[in-house]
């Protein structure tokens, strides 16, 4: 991550820094060309007097970029045959060379027309430059149009390119290295947070899920980061936490029917017993048994509560029948017991949801308000939709539950009546059930009673399955 960060950058500076200096390279070029253009035009248009060293004027080639140095300029180096000399030669508007044997030639009106490089044999450049002017050269000494080509040597100009080229050149390299070390330092220095929190989050194992991430360590930017991740590790720490008073409280109620079913069958066999007696001990161990396999129903079930979510697709359906059967098989065991279950349900409820989940929280409801109810008393089904919201209440007549008790009856394993539920044979897990498959479907669920008055459940879920996306 270092590395990429670091070559990112480098290799974003570089390019930066490779145009910015083309760029300038090109820009400079392009004024000094400007500036020695300029600087021969100048010359030109100082031009007064045209002197040619013999007394007979000769025409020049028609090749303007190579003027005829037997022309010259008082105002700049004699031309001879030196290599830095300027050197200029002015035609007529019919090609002819203009070279009066005396007197003076004034030039005005100076216009460039055409420039261009030129190389030399030993390496170096001429400029030449062509221009339109105005000489006094026809009849009487009317001004006329003449054309100009004036060339200089390039020397000083490519020297001043060549100075520019390596210091652009240094530049770019020595701001490339700088670039480089700094993108590394730069970029050590921001991940160092990331690997504090990398290493944090590898410290955290089953015995140190109490560890959090320190946000205010962090940048701003990664402060949101840790604190979901200081949220999560939360959430860990509380299922964990739930999972072994889980397992230790499964451990609890399977040792009570476990010893107890070797303790009868030790008792019994330590001596010879009658056909009746073993008889007797066999229906007690046959009661433990049952006891044991209802427990681990039980847990299985709990168990399998987190996977059923992902076994079982979402579906919309009318969730009006389903109350209808859910009530139905409550009614029988209502019957038994001489408990009235009135249902009091719409036409039509349409929901997304999971019917099996759905299912297993009314039947769980339906069950304990029937088998925590009085002889003769009444349990009552509700479903009311509201909005994207739909309400089902079970309430029953029975004894109510003490104020004490409310907050931990989702618990698994807990009983407010542990008498009671031991003689009924339940396990204390249905609830704990019940709250499990909600929370899967987006739902809650609320409690209400009032000792000797009765209970009431509200379960709340959502009816368009956002619960689901």
């Amino acid at each position: 991550m270092t590395r990429r960060i670091a070559l990112a950058i480098l290799v974003t500076v570089w390019t930066i820094l490779i145009v910015g200096c083309t760029t300038a390279y090109v820009a400079m070029r392009w004024v000094l060309i400007e500036q020695l253009d300029r600087s021969i035009q100048a010359r030109v248009a100082s031009l007064t007097e045209l002197v040619r060293p013999g007394l007979v004027a000769t025409e020049s080639s028609d090749d303007e970029s190579a003027p005829s140095p037997a022309v010259r300029n008082p105002a700049v180096p004699p031309v001879g045959t030196r290599p830095d000399a300027d050197r200029y030669v002015i035609k007529n508007a019919t090609g002819r060379t203009i070279s009066p044997a005396t007197g003076g030639l004034g030039v005005s009106d100076v216009t460039p027309l055409a420039a261009s490089f030129a190389a030399l044999g030993d390496g170096g450049r001429v400029r030449t430059v062509t221009f339109a002017a105005v000489a006094p050269i026809g009849a009487g000494g009317l001004p006329a149009p003449v054309k100009v080509t004036y060339q200089t040597p390039a020397t000083d100009l490519d020297r001043q390119l060549d100075r520019l080229a390596w210091m652009f050149t240094l530049f770019g390299l020595g701001a490339g290295l700088v670039t480089a070390l700094v993108a590394v330092r730069v970029s050590r220095a921001a991940l160092k947070p990331l690997h504090a929190t990398a290493a944090a989050i590898g410290a955290i194992d089953p015995k140190n899920l109490h560890r959090r991430i320190e946000a205010g360590a962090l940048p701003p930017e990664l402060i949101p980061m840790a604190s979901r991740l200081n949220e999560m590790l939360a959430r860990i720490e509380g299922a964990y936490a739930q999972r072994h008073q889980f397992l230790a409280d499964a451990s609890h109620e399977l040792r009570t029917p476990v010893a107890a079913l070797v303790t009868t069958a030790e008792v019994s066999l330590r001596h010879p017993r009658a056909a009746e007696s073993y008889r007797a001990t066999l229906e007690t161990c046959l009661a433990d048994a049952r006891l044991l396999r209802r427990l681990v129903e039980r847990l299985m079930e709990q168990c399998r509560a987190d996977e059923l979510s992902h076994d079982e697709p979402p579906q919309e359906l009318d969730l009006a029948p389903l109350l209808n059967q859910c009530a139905d098989q409550a009614a029988a065991l209502a019957r038994e017991r001489d408990i009235e279950l009135a249902r009091d349900l719409p036409a039509e409820i349409r929901l997304v949801t999971q019917p099996g989940r759905l299912r297993s929280v009314v039947m769980n409801l339906l069950a304990n308000a029937v088998e925590y109810n009085r002889p003769g008393g009444r349990v009552e089904l509700t479903a009311k939709p509201s909005g994207t919201r739909l309400y089902l209440q079970f309430r029953d007549t029975g004894p109510g539950i003490a104020a004490e008790h409310l907050p931990h009856l989702f618990e698994p394993f807990y009983r407010a009546d542990r008498a009671r539920s031991a003689e009924a044979g339940h396990m204390g897990l249905g609830l704990s059930l019940v709250q499990s498959h909600l929370a899967a479907l987006g739902g809650v669920v609320r409690v209400e009673s009032m000792p000797g008055v009765g209970t009431t459940f509200v379960v709340e879920l959502p009816l368009n399955g956002d619960w689901a996306r």
